[in-house]
């Protein structure tokens, strides 16, 4: 009984000290990641790809991708438009929003299911008493025949108390600890999952937020466009009053000044529904939601090179959970290689045994049992081949859908950054319009005073200063809109 509690104490010991070699490192923001090894390869902590969808075009490794990303870091960009409204939308839909708290959920699960893969590495204990008492009938059947027809009862008591039964498996071949680094993976995964929707929804608050100050600011266009006409129209209906002019000019005065009105009714219905589209998305009850009138914000961030980088778009928390995939298939590809190989399994069992409740607790009531079990797998089908084939498969299945998802991405990016380029050029021309516009509606308005001009003229110079300052507006909110289609194009910062 003694050598049975010291063999498991060794075991214990053992268990532990692989343990303390094999469980992976958290990241400091609490996500599963694994922790690399110097050592040789195949050892604790390390992946080795057998795929061969790795030839050619490499999967990026867990040290080469951007595994340190933390969600501050996918959101932090959009404080670069020195916004404390947008920022505080932004958090406002981050700790509300169903959708992150769902992610976040499975990625609560993702890592308690790295914990229950590491409890392979631990022994298995169990115990349970059993009292049990049966009566053998004195017809039972005998291997040798018997001329009697009946036998004497038998009655057979078995009385056991605190068994303990053990179980061990060697992981001799690393098939436990490929499990855990599959579930590693699949961790990570998920903390990449969960990072994208909170870019995602940074940046859905961040466009429609900017597209109700894109709003705003046409509507104070039109409102001062209206405010000056106003003033006009009063003067024209004066003039009109002394006969200086006829009516045709006051109605023409009349009539543009109610098309403005109903343009600026549609702005502002426009932005009722961008208002309940943003509480939608922060997660608010549209009837207590409400967005204060502002301007476009004047610091719209400039990304610092002419072109975006693979290492900007790998730190991309949707292009980082395509890459844990191929990672995950490549493991599997190793978990199932090592599944064909034998399991070794130590076996133990003590407590105490008796046949009658009276010498229970004599010392020759013990009783243990300790042995070794071997499994060999000799012959399944050719499943365990297929197996490996389908993981290789889903391998190379894996990388061409990360190829694309790339391509995507850096379509994305570019096409964001090209946009801006250009518009900055299409802003700059149209300032100088405007400035040419108003110039020609000072010397029209001039030669109407002086009787030169008709005041239709007037009014489609003024027609013009109105449209090219609504177009001036409409290009500043699409370079916001395209500054953030950037931001999130590339991760949220760069």
């Amino acid at each position: 009984m003694k050598k049975f509690f010291s063999n498991i104490f060794v075991l214990s010991i053992f268990v532990i000290q692989v343990k303390a070699q094999t469980t992976p490192l958290s990241a400091p923001s609490g996500s599963v990641t694994i922790q690399p090894s110097n050592g040789p390869a195949n050892t604790p902590g390390t992946i080795q790809s057998q795929s061969p969808a790795t030839t050619g075009n490499a999967i990026p490794s867990a040290t080469t991708t951007a595994s340190d990303l933390s969600p501050t870091l996918t959101v932090s960009g959009f404080s670069r438009f020195s916004d404390p409204m947008l920022e505080s939308l932004i958090q406002l839909g981050l700790d509300n929003s169903p959708n992150i708290r769902g992610a976040l959920s499975r990625l609560e699960e993702s890592r308690i299911r790295v914990r229950v893969a590491q409890s392979f590495l631990s022994p298995s204990l169990r115990s349970s008493a059993l009292i049990t008492t049966q009566s053998l009938s004195e017809r039972r059947p005998l291997t040798v025949a018997n001329q009697a027809d009946l036998l004497p009862r038998f009655q057979l008591n078995t009385f056991q108390l605190l068994p303990v039964d053990a179980s061990y498996e060697l992981d001799l071949f690393k098939r436990i600890r490929s499990g855990i680094a599959v579930a590693n993976l699949q961790a990570q995964a998920s903390n990449a999952d969960y990072l994208a929707f909170r870019l995602s929804l940074a940046s859905d608050i961040a466009r429609t937020y900017m597209l109700i100050r894109g709003n705003d600011a046409e509507q104070a266009v039109f409102r001062r466009n209206i405010q000056s006409r106003d003033t006009t129209l009063s003067i024209l209906r004066e003039r009109f009053r002394v006969g200086l002019i006829n009516q045709i000019d006051v109605q023409r005065a009349e009539t543009d000044y109610a098309g403005l009105q109903v343009t600026l009714k549609g702005l502002e219905r426009a932005r009722v529904e961008l208002v309940n589209g943003l509480a939608q998305l922060c997660a608010q009850d549209p009837n207590g939601f409400s967005v204060p009138s502002g301007a476009l914000p004047l610091t719209i961030p400039t990304y610092p090179y002419t072109s975006v980088t693979a290492e900007q778009l790998q730190r991309r928390p949707d292009l980082v959970q395509f890459i844990r995939q191929n990672q995950i298939a490549a493991a599997q590809v190793i978990l199932q290689q090592v599944s064909t190989q034998p399991r070794v399994t130590l076996v133990g069992s003590g407590g105490i045994l008796s046949g009658r409740i009276g010498p229970w607790f004599t010392p020759s009531s013990a009783t243990y049992l300790v042995g070794v079990n071997a499994s060999v797998p000799i012959y399944e089908g050719h499943r365990a081949r297929q197996n490996i084939a389908l993981s290789k498969q889903q391998a190379q299945s894996n990388q061409q859908v990360y190829l694309q998802a790339l391509q995507l991405a850096q379509r994305d990016a570019e096409t964001a950054l090209d946009n801006l380029t250009l518009l900055r050029q299409q802003i700059d021309l149209q300032r100088q319009t405007l400035t040419l516009a108003r110039r020609t509606e000072q010397y029209n308005r001039e030669l109407y005073v002086r009787g030169l001009a008709t005041y239709l003229e007037v009014l489609d110079a003024q027609r013009t200063i109105l449209t090219t300052e609504q177009q001036l507006v409409q290009l500043r909110s699409q370079e916001i809109q395209y500054a953030v289609a950037l931001l999130r194009a590339i991760g949220g910062d760069f």
